[in-house]
C-alpha cells in the first residue's frame, strides 16, 4: 500500500476539496492499493474545516487542515505560512512514510520546492494554468516581481517533478514549451470527474420541481449553475435567453449560484418574471439541474482558459442537457465535437447569439441518452480515478525501482 500526501491551500468559500477531489481520491483507494492523505492549507472558518473534515471521514481520507495567516496582512501573513509550512510538511512526509507527494497549484509547489533529500516521488498537480489566470482576471502583471516570483516556483517543479498531471493537453502543450519540450511522457490529463449515479436525469423530478418553480411542462427552461462574474458569458446568457423569451414567452431562465447577488443586481428589468435565481447546497443541484432543456457552459475565453476542464460541462452532459459552450476553454472542443445536441459558442462571432438561438429553436429531437453516454465516457467519477491511478502507478514503478 503506498501512501499519496495531496497539498492544496484554499480561501475561505472553496467547497471542491469535498465536492471534487475526495470522491475522486476515495474512488482510487477504492480501485487500487493507495491510502490518500490531504493537507488543505486554508484561513476558511472552523464551520468551513469541520465540513471538510467530515466528508474525509466519511469517505476514509486523512484530512489535515494547516491555518494560513492574515497577519498583519495577508500577503506577509502568507509568506510566513509558507516558510512554516515547510517544516510542517517535512515533518509529517516522515512521520507518515508518504511515498508520493501531489501539490496542488503554485503554493503548494513552492513548499514542496524547498524540501530537500527527497526520498518520496513528485507528482505536480499544474490544475489549469494559475498564474496565468491572475494575469487574465485579476490585472497580475507578466513583468511584475511577484510573477516572475511565482513562475520561477512553477518551471522548477515542472522540471522536477517524476510526473504532472493537467486538465487539458493544450495546459500540457504550453507547459512543455516552458520548459524546453524536456520529458513529455511525464505529463498525463486527467479530468474532472462526477458521481454518476447522483448526476443522472430524473423524469418523475423533472416534474415535482417544476410544479415546485411554477414553470409549466411545455415550457422551455435554460439553466446555468456554477460561479458568476464578467468572465461567466453574463451578457452573453443574457442576450441569447432574451431573444428566446421574445419569441416563446413561457421560456424560463434557472440560475443556480453562490453569487446570487451578481445575479439579481443585473437582470434587466423586463426580463425579471423570467429569471429565477437560487442558491442550492451541492446535494441539490441534479435536483434543479432536471428541469432544464438547454444549459449555459460560457466562459470567456482568454489564454489561461486553455487549462481548464469546466466542472458544470460534465454535469450538463451527465444530466442529458443540451448545452451551449464556449470555444477555447480547455480540450472542450474537442470532447463537444462527439456529443450530439451541443453548440459551440465562439465569442468572437458577431453572429454567435443568433446562431445559438437557431440552435435552440431547432431542439426538436434530443438525443438525452447519447448525451449522457458522451458524459459518461469524458466525466465519470470512474474515468477520472483511472487516469489518477494512471499517474500515480508511473511513480508508484519508479519507488520500487
Amino acid at each position: 500500500m503506498k501512501k499519496v500526501l495531496f497539498i492544496t491551500w484554499d480561501g475561505p468559500q472553496t467547497s471542491y476539496m469535498e465536492g471534487l477531489f475526495m470522491p475522486i481520491l476515495s474512488e482510487v483507494q477504492s480501485k487500487a492499493p493507495y491510502a490518500i492523505h490531504v493537507i488543505q492549507f486554508t484561513w476558511g472558518t472552523q464551520e468551513r474545516i469541520a465540513v471538510t473534515h467530515k466528508k474525509a471521514t466519511e469517505l476514509n481520507i486523512k484530512y489535515t487542515a494547516h491555518p494560513i495567516s492574515r497577519k498583519p496582512v495577508a500577503v506577509l501573513g502568507s509568506l510566513m505560512t509558507l516558510y512554516k509550512g515547510v517544516k510542517f510538511l517535512r515533518r509529517y512526509i516522515k512521520e507518515n512514510n508518504i511515498d508520493i507527494v501531489m501539490p496542488r497549484s503554485t503554493m503548494p509547489a513552492i513548499m514542496v520546492n524547498q524540501l530537500k533529500d527527497k526520498k518520496f516521488k513528485l507528482l505536480f498537480d499544474a490544475d489549469g494554468l494559475p498564474l496565468e489566470e491572475r494575469v487574465d482576471f485579476s490585472g497580475l502583471s507578466r513583468q511584475s516581481k511577484q510573477y516572475q516570483w511565482l513562475k520561477k516556483a512553477e518551471t522548477k517543479i515542472l522540471l522536477q517533478a517524476d510526473g504532472v498531471i493537467t486538465r487539458s493537453q493544450k495546459a500540457i502543450d504550453i507547459h512543455l514549451k516552458t520548459i524546453n519540450n524536456q520529458q513529455p511522457k511525464k505529463f498525463t490529463v486527467v479530468l474532472n470527474g462526477r458521481d454518476t449515479r447522483f448526476f443522472k436525469p430524473e423524469a418523475a423530478i423533472r416534474k415535482q420541481v417544476r410544479a415546485e418553480l411554477n414553470i409549466s411542462e411545455e415550457a422551455t427552461v435554460f439553466v446555468y449553475c456554477g460561479s458568476l462574474g464578467p468572465q461567466y458569458g453574463w451578457s452573453e446568457m443574457i442576450e441569447i435567453f432574451e431573444k428566446y423569451q421574445q419569441k416563446y414567452t413561457t421560456a424560463r431562465f434557472l440560475i443556480l449560484t453562490g453569487n446570487t447577488e451578481f445575479a439579481l443586481s443585473r437582470i434587466p428589468s423586463n426580463l425579471a418574471s423570467t429569471i429565477i435565481v437560487k442558491k442550492v447546497p451541492f446535494e441539490q443541484v441534479p435536483k434543479y439541474l432536471n428541469v432544464a432543456d438547454v444549459a449555459f457552459a460560457l466562459r470567456e475565453p482568454k489564454f489561461s482558459m486553455q487549462g481548464v476542464a469546466p466542472i458544470k460541462l460534465g454535469e450538463y452532459l451527465l444530466m442529458g442537457i443540451p448545452t451551449i459552450a464556449s470555444a477555447g476553454i480547455g480540450d472542450s472542443e474537442a470532447i463537444l465535437s462527439q456529443v450530439p445536441n451541443a453548440f459551440l459558442f465562439h465569442h468572437e462571432n458577431t453572429q454567435a447569439a443568433n446562431d445559438a438561438l437557431q440552435f435552440v429553436e431547432n431542439l426538436s429531437q434530443v438525443n438525452h441518452q447519447g448525451i449522457r453516454a458522451c458524459g459518461l465516457d469524458f466525466f465519470s467519477i470512474e474515468k477520472s480515478a483511472e487516469a489518477y491511478i494512471q499517474s500515480f502507478n508511473k511513480l508508484s514503478n519508479l519507488c520500487n525501482n
